[in-house]
């Protein structure tokens, strides 16, 4: 009899545990419905980019306070990306998004030099910049402090990684195609909003903040001195600041046209430059960082559901 019992009070307790769930779920997909926690962004863009390093002749930073520069001028690239997000709660969204671009036209100059500041340079070139990748990712949340029918804020937690391909090219040495690959990583916070002027039209803008880890690694592959495939690496620490603004025009409530523009910043301190000689020597001195100015055009297609 007590065997019965437990049977029963076991398949009572199965019973309601169901029904709760079926009510959680119930509520789940009317949650969906009504505020459609999904949404999807797909679009292309075009970024131009301006980078710059250069390194000093030991690790004092002097002799000189710059031996080598290099300078890669209006680096333009197109392609594309795609952005996923999902309301967990009532006011947090996670976000993550993937872009790649193709580097399509470029240049640059490197140089080297024997006093400080510039003075007495022992060579300097220009050179073709025109292939290359340029990736980009980006995970984070977004907190909602803010939901008035005609504004909203939120205040942005990520991890972002940018990678950096650029080809040293030159028509005139068809054997060279140095190559000169920058990893930065970054923890980012900042701030998104959005206003509508109309039923249909809203304003974007956002501002962003964060520390990042820069890591670096080139092949000179004409440069006998040097190791191959890997000819020196650079590490530092650094900070960025980036900026975005836009338009997004909302043609029903599941779709929307987006275009928006950013620019920024991404910037290393001094750090340590190691190079790797063919005699198995490695050569360390002080690297005295790099700085990115990049600037982005996108258009997009946003889905909700």
């Amino acid at each position: 009899m007590r065997s019965v019992g437990i049977i029963r009070a076991s398949d009572i307790i199965i019973r309601r545990v169901l029904f709760i769930l079926l009510i959680m779920f119930c509520n789940v997909m009317i949650m969906k419905g009504q505020n459609k926690p999904f949404s999807i962004e797909v679009g292309g863009s075009l970024a131009i980019t301006n980078f710059q390093w250069s390194i000093a002749g030991n690790l004092q930073g002097q002799s000189p306070n710059i031996l080598s520069e290099l300078t890669f001028e209006k680096i333009i690239a197109t392609g594309g990306y795609l952005t996923a997000s999902y309301k967990l709660a009532e006011h947090l969204t996670l976000t993550a998004s993937f872009q790649k671009n193709t580097v399509i036209s470029g240049n640059g100059t490197d140089a080297d030099y024997k006093e400080n500041n510039r003075m007495d340079a022992t060579y300097q070139v220009s050179f073709n910049s025109n292939k290359g990748v340029m990736d980009n990712f980006r995970i984070g949340c977004a907190y909602n402090i803010i939901a008035s029918a005609r504004f909203k804020l939120n205040t942005e937690l990520f991890f972002a990684n940018s990678l950096q391909n650029f080809n040293i090219l030159d028509l005139n040495y068809q054997n060279l195609n140095s190559t000169y690959k920058a990893n930065w990583k970054s923890a980012d916070i900042g701030v998104s909003g959005s206003y509508a002027l109309t039923k249909r039209l809203s304003v974007l803008g956002a501002m962003s903040y964060g520390l990042n880890k820069y890591n670096s690694e080139a092949d000179w592959n004409l440069i006998e001195i040097f190791r191959h495939p890997i000819s020196f690496k650079q590490h530092a620490n650094g900070d960025e600041f980036e900026g975005r603004a836009g338009l997004n025009y909302m043609l029903n409530s599941n779709f929307s046209i987006l275009l928006c523009g950013k620019l920024g910043q991404m910037r290393s301190y001094k750090g340590l430059d190691t190079s790797f000689l063919q005699n198995g020597n490695e050569v360390k001195t002080q690297f005295n960082g790099a700085n990115d100015n990049f600037y982005e055009l996108k258009l997009g297609a946003m889905f909700s559901f």
